[in-house]
């Protein structure tokens, strides 16, 4: 899960090229920024030879951004399937994303697997930047936000190396739109932004650029972005659709009673020495 927070975020963070050519796609980033929250639908689409059978898993969601917080319900029927678990009606978790004292933190309803919390828990909650810090990760430098507002991702339009081409006119949502791809540098995005790790090292290196596609509509904001990330025979792609800018959401942490902290069993598990 990590490194599908390090590939969208590097990999959206494009930037480079003249500054005249990426005038379109920077201002539509400055625009978006200042609309305020909007609400978003998206597909995760990966693939790998150890994952279902060589086939594409397809995981889909809606919910709701607003600066550096997020409110997600995404559909994991397709993940449980593979899992052997019959998830039935219960297929959708539901995920908050915060900025708490510095951190960043995410509650998850686990939805199918809710069975497997202590009696009363129906939220399991993830410390992410300790568990950056715990990988060797600065997340809080990595994430900033941007791994989920759509605005911080295109201001990060400022690291060499990327190539914009204006792909023409279309339509998103019924919204007319101007489609442009950005050809990312991975390695000089990652150096931009001041992140060293091996695991991002390694990303860069089998896969040396990542193309961003952004579609800005005749109203000077950012409809929809596709970021798509392959190494060998692995690949990852987010669409992500934004609509109902300025639109009034709240979002808030479950009430502490009701959720599980795992932050502490999780770090055992990436040291090796997690026991329940």
């Amino acid at each position: 899960m990590l490194a599908i927070v390090a590939i969208a975020v590097v990999s959206s963070g494009c930037g480079g090229g003249s500054a005249l050519a990426l005038d379109p796609v920077a201002a539509a980033a400055t625009k978006t920024q200042q609309a305020g929250a909007a609400h978003i639908r998206f597909v995760l689409q990966l693939s790998g030879p150890r994952l279902n059978g060589g086939k594409v898993v397809r995981i889909q969601g809606t919910g709701a951004v607003d600066g550096t917080s997020a409110e997600l319900t995404t559909n994991m029927g397709s993940i449980l399937q593979q899992a052997g678990l019959d998830a039935g009606t219960n297929a959708s978790t539901r995920e908050i994303v915060l900025e708490q004292n510095g951190d960043y933190v995410l509650y998850i309803q686990p939805g199918a697997l809710a069975s497997q919390l202590p009696t009363g828990k129906h939220w399991i909650e993830l410390n992410v930047s300790k568990l950056g810090k715990a990988a060797g990760i600065d997340l809080g430098q990595l994430m900033s936000g941007s791994q989920i507002s759509p605005a911080d991702l295109l201001s990060m339009l400022k690291a060499e190396g990327a190539k914009i081409h204006k792909l023409g006119p279309t339509t998103v949502g019924g919204t007319a739109a101007t489609h442009y791809r950005v050809t990312v540098d991975l390695a000089k995005a990652l150096q931009a932004q001041g992140l060293t790790n091996p695991m991002l090292d390694l990303m860069a290196a089998k896969a040396p650029t990542v193309p961003v596609d952004v579609w800005i509509g005749h109203d000077g904001l950012v409809h929809r972005l596709h970021v798509s990330y392959g190494a060998e025979q692995s690949r990852m792609g987010l669409t992500m659709d934004m609509y109902d800018y300025g639109a009034h959401v709240t979002i808030a942490a479950p009430p502490s009673s009701d959720v599980y902290d795992a932050t502490q069993l999780a770090q055992q598990g990436m040291s090796g020495t997690a026991h329940w």
